[in-house]
């Protein structure tokens, strides 16, 4: 009966170190593609050079900081990257 309770508490402890902690530090982030970052970047700086020609925004401000700050990026060697 002993070697029942540690033969199951065994298994308990596995499983919930299975579905716990360790499936947590397997966990990668997705890889970050600067191509589809730099898509993202060029709509949104014609968009803000669209609101800036409307009238819509003042002239004075940076589309590219204003996009980069929006959609969480930051350039690095001429790519952009997520912060």
């Amino acid at each position: 009966m002993a070697r029942l309770v540690i033969v199951l508490a065994f298994i308990g402890i596995a499983y919930w170190y299975w579905t716990g902690p360790y499936q947590h530090s397997a966990k990668t982030p997705p890889a970050d593609d600067p191509k589809e970052n730099a898509k993202i970047m060029a709509q949104c700086i014609a968009q803000e050079n669209f609101a800036i020609a409307d009238g819509a925004r003042d002239p004075g401000e940076n589309a590219e900081e204003e996009c980069a700050d929006e959609n969480g990026l930051m350039k690095i060697y001429g790519e952009w990257y997520h912060r």
